[in-house]
């Protein structure tokens, strides 16, 4: 289990160091904050859970 949420922090913060990056106007265009923080949450915890399924399985 330790190892999915190393991994998830990992893709979060490359997740918000890309997201930081991005051209203002994408915010204003494209998506707004609240599906941002909905989509880095949804998607983090899929792969953690996903992560700490596999590795358990192989124990």
């Amino acid at each position: 289990m330790v190892t999915g949420e190393t991994q998830t922090t990992r893709i979060r913060m490359l997740y918000l160091n890309a997201l930081l990056n991005q051209e203002i106007a994408f915010f204003d265009n494209q998506i707004s904050t609240g599906e941002v923080v909905e989509k880095m949450s949804g998607d983090t915890i899929l792969i953690q859970d996903a992560m700490g399924e596999k590795i358990t399985k192989q124990k």
